[in-house]
């Protein structure tokens, strides 16, 4: 076999381009078509074989990538990696909004809860003015104007001290009440007055801090309002300050202290009302009384002499 082969290479040079006239003589000295094939396999199906492997590792990297980053980017956005040409395209699913979390409820400032408190005193204080509640309303005038007419008839140490005795009667007599009720029922329900005793009634430091400030910044400006009018500042001021002082004179020898407070409460809790339901009435009043008073403020200035002058 070797002198065969021998010869047909020697029969056929490098230069030689003239095909061969008989392939079964190669055939045979190969050891058969099924041999040849085997041992030289055609170039077609090695590059199909090589395509089909680029294309598995190009869609395992694909599918690497996909678990490494699962967020879905913006379909219209081109800053991402652009998909392989072998992988299908799929479907972009529908990003959805994460879910917020619940607010926490925080604590409020200061500042804000001095606001707060201070708005709540207020609308409290316009309904009981206005007697929005009747039954608040009547239980806190009926009880603040028993308390002016008792100071009005004893001493104040004395009203306090039925106050607390009155008190006391209560809740002693609603604690024993409560006692032999329980020891009949033999239940232990504990103190009637646990919830009130195990409640916190400090009061805030920041608010009282804050209508501490306010305290003394409305004292700070009457004391420098009063110094401005004794001292005589402003001739006119002064002049209707002493009128002022002079009306009290006789309002003090028709009354004493309390009774202003008893007339002021009752005010108070009446006049509000009366000019809600009358107020165009009212209003036109006022303005004629206004309109009078004014006519005669400006009469007594131009008969002063300077008088006029000076407050221009």
């Amino acid at each position: 076999m070797e002198a065969q082969s021998s010869d047909i290479s020697s029969s056929h040079e490098p230069g030689d381009t003239k095909p061969l006239e008989d392939l079964d003589d190669v055939l045979d000295l190969t050891g058969g078509a099924g041999q040849f094939s085997h041992t030289f396999p055609s170039r077609h199906m090695e590059e199909k074989e090589e395509e089909n492997e680029e294309e598995e590792e190009d869609e395992k990297s694909w599918k690497e990538s996909l678990e490494a980053s699962p967020v879905l980017e913006d379909p219209g956005s081109t800053s991402g990696s652009s998909p392989t040409p072998h992988s299908p395209p799929e479907p972009s699913a529908p990003t959805e909004e994460p879910e917020r979390p619940p607010a926490t409820c925080t604590a409020p400032s200061s500042s804000l809860a001095y606001t707060y408190l201070a708005q709540r005193l207020r609308k409290e204080v316009v309904d009981l003015i206005y007697w929005r509640d009747i039954k608040r309303s009547g239980v806190v005038f009926g009880a603040s104007l028993f308390l002016l007419l008792s100071l009005s008839v004893f001493s104040i140490v004395s009203v306090l001290a039925y106050i607390a005795l009155a008190l006391l009667s209560v809740t002693i007599s609603f604690r024993i009440y409560k006692g032999v009720l329980q020891a009949i029922q033999k239940s232990e329900e504990g103190h009637p007055f646990r919830s009130i005793l195990e409640s916190n009634l400090a009061l805030p430091e920041d608010v009282v801090q804050k209508y501490c400030t306010v305290a003394l910044n409305q004292v700070n400006r009457t004391v420098a309002e009063l110094r401005r009018l004794f001292l005589v500042e402003d001739l006119v001021d002064s002049l209707k300050f002493a009128v002022l002082m002079w009306v009290f004179t006789y309002i003090g020898a028709l009354f004493n202290g309390l009774t202003l407070l008893i007339v002021a409460l009752i005010s108070l809790f009446s006049i509000p009302v009366i000019y809600e339901r009358h107020q165009t009435q009212v209003d036109h009043y006022l303005a004629l009384i206004n309109k009078n008073l004014k006519n005669t403020s400006d009469l007594i200035l131009a008969k002063v002499p300077g008088l006029k002058r000076k407050s221009e």
